[in-house]
């Protein structure tokens, strides 16, 4: 009887660790200085490395990082990013803190993938976007997004607004309160939205700062 429960126990023990530490993604590719926080610990990142629920992921100078997710959707961060693994698996959540990051998302039957900021929450089922902080106008960072693939739901935090970005459109979200109308913008045409080194350059060097060039009707001096 001693033995059965002994058994018993080490199968509960080895089934809730499996829930605790189940793998949420790897490290697909990375390039320059990347760590990752958990549980108070940090350190670098290494090929294959895996990624869980609660990581947060930061970029340095020059530096990029493509995740795997287990949902078959992939991330890239571009440099001086920080990024928070907030919820993985069906239901797939991240916090962005920090800098820029490319979102490859397969179609979602049963499940949502949502990007978080301060201000704004993005939402899809199935699609490519680009999410990144822009200049600090006022006291809040300006929010930029583009479709590359499929439709994002975008809604604000503090006022509940929202719109659907279509596909080949953009949006800034300025100073994290104010929603532009979607429609293109040049300057996304220049982003590199490849994930695959086999395929080329995964390395996105846009500058940001051209994206204000559009918004011509807004007053920034």
């Amino acid at each position: 009887m001693k033995t059965g429960f002994t058994i018993l126990f080490i199968f509960f023990f080895v089934f809730i660790s499996t829930i605790i530490y189940a793998e949420d993604g790897f490290i697909a590719y990375f390039d320059g200085e990347v760590t990752i926080q958990r549980e108070g610990s940090t350190f670098d990142a290494d090929f294959g490395l895996s990624v869980f629920q609660g990581d947060v992921l930061e970029t340095g100078e020059n530096s990029l990082l493509i995740i795997q997710l287990n949902s078959k959707s992939e991330i890239k961060l571009r440099e001086k990013t920080i990024l928070v693994l907030e919820g993985t698996g069906k239901d797939t959540s991240m916090i962005l803190n920090r800098g820029s990051v490319f979102s490859r998302v397969n179609k979602l039957i049963n499940g949502s993938f949502t990007i978080r900021t301060p201000s704004m929450v993005a939402g899809v089922r199935g699609t490519e976007f680009f999410v990144a902080y822009g200049r600090t106008i006022d006291t809040e960072p300006d929010i930029w997004l583009c479709v590359n693939e499929g439709t994002v739901d975008v809604s604000l935090s503090k006022t509940g607004d929202s719109v659907i970005v279509k596909e080949g459109e953009g949006i800034n979200i300025l100073s994290g309160n104010k929603l532009t109308e979607p429609v293109f913008y040049p300057w996304t045409e220049k982003l590199n939205w490849n994930t695959n080194p086999d395929k080329g350059s995964v390395r996105d060097v846009t500058n940001l700062d051209s994206a204000y060039e559009d918004l011509l009707d807004q007053d920034y001096e």
